[in-house]
């Protein structure tokens, strides 16, 4: 056997054993962040406030809705009642330059949450909250300011699935 035949034969074995361990993996209950399907005790969870996309609901509507969650379009036929009742963004700068302009910034969304279910129980309300750290480099303004909302919106997606893994918990 040639060298050139026996290297297509040895990329041609790790090629197929890649793609058998690429197969077997969910099969093991693997599976990427994020991408957890929401369980069925969602089913009829009513939204307050869900239509403005740019709020913690608007973001936790798309991703239950993202699951296979049915959701109640009406709040009095509603299982339970999901309301933001306040959802607060703030920033610190934590460093500056020689310059005096901002290096480090911390991101804090603070947001407390109402759920209430239809069958009587004592609503149950908390305070979540997310920090982040934000580092820049260099003068430009306009980037910083993206990568600032580009944040925001992913704080908001990681508080909505906390969200929905703490409403699973206490729904079981």
């Amino acid at each position: 056997m040639s060298l050139p035949n026996s290297l297509h034969l040895l990329r041609l074995q790790a090629v197929w054993l890649a793609l058998v361990m690429l197969l077997m993996l969910p099969g093991c209950g693997f599976h990427l962040k994020g991408y957890a399907q929401p369980s069925a005790a969602l089913n009829g969870l009513y939204i307050v406030a869900a239509d403005r996309i740019d709020t913690v609901a608007g973001v936790l509507q798309r991703e239950l809705l993202g699951g296979g969650v049915i959701l109640s379009p009406d709040r009095q036929a509603a299982k339970y009642v999901f309301q933001v009742l306040d959802e607060k963004f703030s920033s610190r700068v934590l460093s500056v330059d020689a310059n005096g302009k901002a290096l480090d910034n911390e991101l804090r969304l603070l947001t407390r949450v109402r759920l209430t279910a239809r069958s009587g129980m004592q609503p149950h309300e908390e305070s979540l909250e997310l920090v982040r750290q934000l580092s820049f480099s260099g003068s430009d303004e306009l980037g910083q300011r993206n990568e600032t909302a580009l944040m925001m919106d992913d704080m908001r997606r990681d508080l909505a699935a906390q969200i929905i893994r703490r409403m699973e918990a206490g729904l079981r």
